[in-house]
């Protein structure tokens, strides 16, 4: 009996072993802080890695600044330099609060504004010209 113990034993040890890594929660795509955007939401978190210490689920204080661009006619976007597509624009993340804006249109040409938005949320743009 004792030699059939120790191989349930070793089968449950190994079992454990093969399966323990699909218990943990996602290990990529963050930063040196643990964190990350949370594209199914638009929110950022945290997963206790980095400097900070607990472990566990922690949300960040601030919401990150967000801008969706709508242009009428509809055109090419540019954010701060950045291409991020046509309009209407997902909500990208930007820096700070003052936004340049780069729209192109085959016909119309190019036109550019600066805006400043509200910090933390998503604000959208419209341009109309």
């Amino acid at each position: 009996m004792r030699r059939s113990g120790q191989v349930v034993l070793g089968v449950a040890i190994i079992t454990g072993m093969l399966c323990s890594p699909l218990a943990w929660a996602h290990p990529g795509r963050t930063n040196s802080s643990g964190c990350h955007n949370e594209r199914a939401t638009g929110g950022y978190h945290c997963h206790g890695g980095g400097g900070g210490g607990g472990g566990g689920w922690a949300e960040l204080e601030e919401t990150p600044t967000r801008l969706k661009v709508i242009a009428i006619p509809r055109a090419r976007v540019w954010i701060n330099g950045a291409f991020v597509g046509m309009s209407p624009t997902p909500a990208v993340r930007v820096d700070g609060t003052k936004v340049r804006v780069r729209l192109e249109h085959a016909a119309l040409g190019h036109h550019e504004i600066t805006e400043t938005i509200d910090s933390g949320g998503t604000t959208a743009l419209t341009v109309r010209w």
